[in-house]
């Protein structure tokens, strides 16, 4: 499992390796959270989600992968600097196998926050929030699965909001009528979907592994 950042110049057709170890298997090194400096790093991981905020900087959450000594679910949040080549350890837990604190649904709050998963969908709003939906990992009460949990992170407060979906793990879907929208709608449990954001701000959702209707 690796660590490594790299950017590619379209223009030169190179590669170059900007940030991270140039060798597996390495542990994170998490500082004070908010705190950036040049020693932090997110461990090595992957099928973790990401995100660019409206200031260009990158955000990385969870996946599998390494906490600061061992390995498994992750749900810590990183922000990455491109101006200063530094990343910050901004929310979640810097130890694996987190269970989620959900809190009150559409309220924004400091200690909620996802629990430990992978292959989770992700996108950024034309606000600037970012946006995490499901996956395969821990819920309320430490059963392991597939998720349909909607989640809202705020870059300005540093805070996650629960929005829609389930606290529990394996929920089927409820599809309503095509092409009509409803508040009793919901997507099943599933992890690894493809997502998109079109110009009206819509967030879209096709596909991946997990519970149709049925």
């Amino acid at each position: 499992i690796l660590n490594d950042l790299w950017k590619y110049n379209t223009s030169t057709n190179k590669w170059a390796w900007i940030n991270g170890n140039n060798a597996v298997e390495q542990t994170g090194v998490y500082g004070t959270r908010t705190v950036a400096a040049a020693a932090n790093k997110p461990g090595a991981r992957y099928v973790a989600s990401s995100w660019n905020d409206a200031d260009g900087n990158f955000w990385l959450f969870g996946g599998y992968g390494y906490d600061g000594a061992n390995c498994g679910n992750l749900n810590d949040i990183w922000k990455y600097s491109i101006a200063t080549n530094q990343w910050t350890w901004m929310n979640g837990n810097k130890i694996i196998d987190q269970l989620p604190v959900y809190g009150t649904r559409g309220s924004s709050a400091p200690a909620n926050t996802p629990g430990a998963r992978y292959v989770s969908s992700s996108w950024t709003d034309p606000n600037g929030e970012l946006w995490l939906f499901g996956g395969y990992g821990l819920d309320s009460i430490g059963t392991i699965g597939y998720l349909n949990d909607f989640w809202k992170f705020s870059p300005f407060t540093n805070n996650w909001t629960w929005v829609k979906g389930s606290s529990t793990v394996d929920h089927r879907g409820v599809y309503g009528v095509q092409g009509q929208a409803s508040i009793t709608n919901v997507t099943g449990a599933r992890q690894g979907s493809v997502s998109w954001t079109d110009n009206s701000g819509n967030l879209w959702l096709f596909g991946g592994y997990g519970y149709d209707d049925e």
